[in-house]
């Protein structure tokens, strides 16, 4: 009996020695590529506006995104200086300078203007609303959005008549095949839907000269601040429902947004700040940002208080709007180069901590998995113990 007893105890013994060699062998695994998981499928789609396309952020960055070629903008999407090419680089994500690369681990569908209705459209989602319909009057706007849709858009997308459906060219994957197979997904939208469209429609529509109206433009352009933030409110989660139901395991931040132009004034006479009058709506938009990552259990990165011009802080409304050149456009009216590596470096941040959490819950799982083998074989002794003795 104390023989039986003997080898129990050694058959126990190497069992827990084993589990005890196997735990920390399985971590060294995992940690040989601790970004292992975001190459999987497609890698890290990045989808918002200029501010994710890095509009201003490189050197080069005019001649990399805008000179057309056969295939319009979608040549050079690497931009060097933007945020999603300074993750991509600290996750060891192969950034192509050609969208056709389908070796790529790292797909940007951002450029200047790109709203959440815009990327409605392209999935084919219907949300009520048709993003030309404010935006691309103006042929390059249109002419892209056309683009778009032809080489990333679903086969429901519409066509601006809004009767025909595009087909995919087949040489690049639509939006839709990007998010169903993406591991990481930056999400960067709000400021076209709600702040440009007011400068579109209100803005851009005043008489800076004539200072009797201001009062009641002003009160206009609120009025529209308000009216856009409510219909972003109802397209946002559309998209955000989408990723959920398509691709519920991918790493998904949402991505806040900055007021680059907070203390510029009315005009260079006119001391009023109405930049100070968009603070309230960017506070708006990143408590609704929050509120929905914490919905559908996303990651949430602000980005409010990154680095933007000083010398917007010397510059007037109408002074920026005045601006013609678009590389001194760019540079005025977005982060700078500092601004894009902190909003990098806070995404890196946020997704690191969130991989960590994983690996730990990870190492839990397995450790309670041989702690209940070894616990269940005690008791199967135990019994064997009890039938001999």
């Amino acid at each position: 009996m104390k023989r039986f007893n003997k080898t129990i105890a050694v058959i126990l013994s190497v069992i827990m020695t084993a589990s005890l060699l196997i735990i920390p062998a399985f971590a060294a695994d995992t940690e040989d590529d601790p970004y292992a998981k975001l190459k999987e499928g497609v890698g890290y789609v990045a989808i918002g506006d200029s501010f994710t396309r890095g509009y201003g952020a490189g050197d080069n960055w005019q001649n990399e995104i805008y000179l057309n070629d056969s295939y319009g903008n979608y040549e050079c999407r690497n931009v060097g200086g933007s945020y999603p090419n300074l993750i991509a680089e600290a996750f060891g994500l192969y950034a192509p300078d050609d969208i056709r690369d389908t070796d790529a681990k790292l797909w940007p569908i951002a450029h200047d203007a790109v709203s959440t209705a815009y990327i409605n459209d392209l999935l084919g989602l219907d949300d009520g609303f048709r993003d030309e319909e404010f935006t691309y009057d103006e042929s390059y706007m249109k002419e892209r959005y056309e683009t778009d849709l032809r080489y990333f858009g679903d086969p429901l997308s519409l066509t601006l008549d809004g009767t025909a459906a595009y087909g995919q060219t087949g040489e690049v994957m639509s939006v839709r095949e990007m998010l169903n197979n993406a591991s990481l997904i930056t999400i960067g939208l709000g400021q076209t839907d709600v702040v440009y469209k007011a400068q579109i429609f209100g803005l851009n529509t005043l008489d800076l000269s004539d200072t009797a109206a201001l009062p009641a433009g002003v009160a206009n352009i609120i009025s529209l601040l308000y009216k856009y933030f409510d219909y972003w409110k109802d397209a946002y989660p559309l998209l955000l429902d989408y990723i959920k139901e398509n691709n519920p395991d991918a790493k998904v931040v949402l991505v806040g947004t900055v007021n680059p132009i907070k203390n510029a004034t009315m005009t260079d006479d006119i001391a009023i700040r109405i930049g100070n009058v968009l603070n309230v709506i960017f506070d708006s938009m990143n408590s609704y940002t929050k509120m929905c990552a914490m919905k559908y259990g996303y990651m949430f990165v602000d980005i409010s208080d990154v680095d933007t011009p000083s010398s917007v802080t010397q510059m007037s409304i109408g002074h920026i709007l005045s601006i013609s050149d678009p590389i001194e456009y760019a540079l005025v009216a977005h982060p700078t180069a500092n601004g894009y590596r902190q909003i990098a470096e806070r995404i890196i941040s946020a997704v690191e901590n969130d991989l960590a959490k994983d690996s730990a819950n990870a190492w839990g799982r397995i450790k309670l998995f041989f702690l209940s083998i070894i616990e269940k074989l005690k008791a199967f002794f135990a019994k064997l113990t009890g039938v001999f003795g």
